[in-house]
């Protein structure tokens, strides 16, 4: 029988933190917290029946609150909000008026500020056994939050089937407002390993998106075509990288906006594991995990550079200072749907 469960609580400034368990008929399983709505571990089956948990992380929720985690602070499995990547200058117009942000990355905004949706405690909306176990948690942005005007009230749900992962939002607001929200787990395919450099990748994009040097979007678009981020077809992760930096740059999808469609692919070194990335979004990031610190994760694992992948499936970031880039503004009365899911096979 598929369940969720509660199998961790802590007190945390004064709040509480829950740690659930999800589990399907099949034997998939996540665990997820409300502290970030934070993805501690997702455990699939792989092609000669084997279990592997495919995602980054702590086996307890404390453990996200270690120093050498929160000093080189990589994100870890968390949504991010209220707005993922970087805003440029950290500051934005609007109906005529300068907004100004947190600047928490050397003139820049990243993903949502200093205490981002990452770093917040959500409420637990709803849990659901059958047919698929599923968790929905809420959280609302106060007006100012980080600098971003009005309240934003945000719904995260998850769903965990026999061979995917899905996460849904919602949001709306009460006064125009910003936004772009994303979920940020790391994968590593194959579970055994420390680095992601043979793990094969796929993505199905025809542009990627400039950036500054201080990997704020410019507006141009580059194709990927006989380029160093030509991932057409696939290859390994580090055939073409430059060793030191890896990848990490943002995808446009050929899909038509809000189509649910097939982003990018991944799969273990021996093939035995396929990973589909499926969304509502119009970019995808994607990120090998440079600056993932040293630290020590699940299994007794020692994470590093390139321990884990990222597919940020999102908006366009900085879009807010960028014209001709689509609108990330949300409007009183509207309500921001988005839809990701991980499939394996």
């Amino acid at each position: 029988m598929a369940s969720v469960k509660e199998i961790q609580q802590i007190t945390y400034k004064g709040q509480t933190i829950k740690v659930f368990e999800l589990l399907h008929t099949s034997g998939s399983k996540a665990v997820i917290s409300n502290y970030g709505c934070v993805l501690m571990k997702l455990v699939m089956k792989d092609k000669k029946d084997n279990w592997r948990d495919v995602v980054l992380g702590f086996d307890t929720i404390d453990e996200y609150f270690g120093d050498d985690y929160l000093q080189g602070y990589p994100y870890f499995g968390a949504v991010m909000g209220r707005y993922a990547n970087r805003i440029k200058g950290a500051s934005f117009m609007l109906n005529g008026q300068r907004i100004q942000l947190a600047d928490n990355k050397g003139g820049s905004t990243l993903h949502g500020g200093f205490e981002g949706f990452d770093k917040k405690i959500w409420d637990v909306l709803e849990l659901k056994n059958e047919p698929n176990p599923s968790i929905s948690f809420q959280y609302k942005s106060p007006d100012g939050e980080e600098g971003f005007p009005g309240t934003l009230t945000t719904t995260f749900t998850v769903t965990l089937t026999d061979t995917s992962f899905q996460y849904s939002i919602e949001a709306s607001t009460d006064t125009t407002t910003a936004i772009n929200l994303s979920y940020h787990p790391y994968f590593n395919l194959d579970s055994n390993s420390p680095v992601v450099n043979e793990q094969k990748v796929k993505l199905y994009a025809k542009n990627w998106l400039e950036q500054d040097e201080n990997f704020c979007l410019t507006g141009n678009f580059i194709e990927t075509e006989f380029s160093d981020y030509d991932f057409s077809d696939w290859e390994p992760v580090s055939q073409t990288w430059n060793k030191e930096d890896g990848y990490d740059q943002t995808f446009v999808a050929e899909k038509k906006p809000a189509e649910i469609s097939l982003m990018a692919e991944a799969i273990s070194s021996d093939s035995n594991l396929h990973m589909l990335v499926y969304s509502t979004e119009p970019v995808v990031h994607f990120y090998t995990g440079k600056w993932i610190p040293s630290v020590r994760g699940k299994n007794g694992m020692v994470y590093g550079p390139f321990s884990g992948y990222c597919f940020e499936t999102h908006q366009y970031p900085n879009a807010v200072n960028i014209p001709q880039f689509p609108n990330t503004i949300l409007q009183p009365g509207e309500i921001h749907r988005q839809t990701t899911i991980f499939k394996f096979i």
